[in-house]
């Protein structure tokens, strides 16, 4: 097996486009995969498939990676990004990914239909678990609804299901859970992970010992879904909230009733209070020998150089996005597929005749389009 994937992974390191595939299909036909890789991208999707495996995923990177600094355009969604996020997080090692997760993608490769969603996917979603492995779950949070936004007309999405269950702990972990404020989503995924979005109204509650009761039940549901370190984090969020709670209510409290209130052992309540007054979490000051915690009042700093820098930075992003917007506004103004979708959908709503009936402007905007795309 060590042959094969020597094999493999010499052939991708050639720059002869036949030498790569030829390589690749031999392989892939003495493993006996179906069907055989009939183009790069193919290749590399069964290098990828092959090496996770025979969980040896660090050997692709370098090949993937390779392979999009030569051929990616800024922008671009390829199916190899997919590609380099899985190798990265199968390895562990997720530097390599990080330079096409910060930028902003404008464009999508075209490839076959399915496959292009399927690709779009798994780029949002391996970019969630990578930012929620970094702890960036802000941007974790981010790449997870652009998952779950993306229309999918078939049948539900397993992508979109497991990416529902990370979003769902991780909404929790940024800000106390709030299920998506998506049209797009499909009402069956919410259905399908029940016990998740039971997760997000306790922690609505701030019911730490319900919550942490119900993770128990749930431990080899969650594990099975690799789930259970970030219900920990999320547990470990609510309990810091409550904390945070106080500051808001008292000058100074006893160490003992913090902890009756929390129900939490008084030396792990001061352990909790140490951590978060370390991390600039919480501004308060512990006394032992009192047994009483005193809450300082937080000033918040505001940095006005930064905070134009930011203005300015959104701005520019804004700016790009909107003439991104436009443009594919007016391609999809002149795209016979919409309009006749158009038609077809105007149709059935006030029974009118048939599409060819429509009379479409041949260039520019028309109100039934600016309408449907609204």
């Amino acid at each position: 097996m060590e042959t094969r994937v020597r094999q493999l992974l010499e052939g991708l390191h050639g720059d002869n486009v036949e030498e790569v595939i030829n390589c690749t299909r031999a392989v892939a036909e003495s493993c006996g995969s179906v069907p055989v890789p009939n183009h790069v991208h193919d290749a590399v999707h069964f290098m990828t498939n092959f090496v996770v495996q025979k969980n040896c995923p660090i050997k692709g990177i370098s090949i993937v990676s390779d392979l999009l600094s030569r051929t990616h355009q800024p922008g671009i969604l390829t199916s190899l990004h997919s590609d380099l996020f899985q190798l990265c997080l199968a390895s562990k090692l997720l530097p390599p990914a990080i330079p096409y997760l910060d930028c902003d993608v404008t464009a999508i490769e075209h490839c076959k239909a399915d496959d292009e969603v399927k690709y779009v996917l798994q780029y949002f979603y391996y970019g969630g678990c990578i930012y929620a492995a970094l702890k960036n779950f802000s941007r974790a949070l981010h790449f997870l609804e652009m998952c779950l936004s993306v229309p999918n007309q078939q049948t539900t999405s397993a992508i979109q299901v497991v990416a529902y269950q990370k979003y769902s702990l991780i909404s929790i972990l940024c800000a106390q859970g709030s299920r998506p404020r998506l049209g797009q989503l499909n009402v069956s995924i919410p259905y399908l992970c029940r016990p998740y979005s039971n997760l997000i109204q306790i922690a609505r509650e701030g019911d730490a010992e319900k919550f942490a009761a119900t993770i128990a039940q749930m431990t080899p549901f969650l594990e099975k879904h690799n789930n259970m370190g970030l219900a920990k984090q999320a547990l470990e969020k609510i309990r810091e909230r409550n904390i945070e709670k106080f500051q808001t209510t008292f000058i100074s409290l006893k160490l003992s009733s913090l902890a009756s209130h929390l129900k939490l052992p008084v030396l792990e309540v001061e352990a909790r209070l140490l951590n978060m007054i370390v991390s600039g979490q919480l501004s308060a000051q512990i006394c032992k020998k009192d047994g009483v915690v005193w809450f300082n009042k937080q000033n918040d700093v505001f940095d006005e150089g930064a905070a134009i820098e930011k203005l300015q930075s959104s701005l520019e992003t804004c700016i790009s996005s909107y003439h991104k917007a436009k443009e594919l506004h007016t391609n999809l103004s002149l795209d016979h597929k919409l309009l006749t979708r158009i038609a077809e959908s105007e149709n059935k709503k006030e029974g009118a005749p048939t599409s060819s009936s429509w009379d479409f402007p041949v260039q520019g905007k028309s109100k039934k389009i600016l309408s449907f795309m609204e």
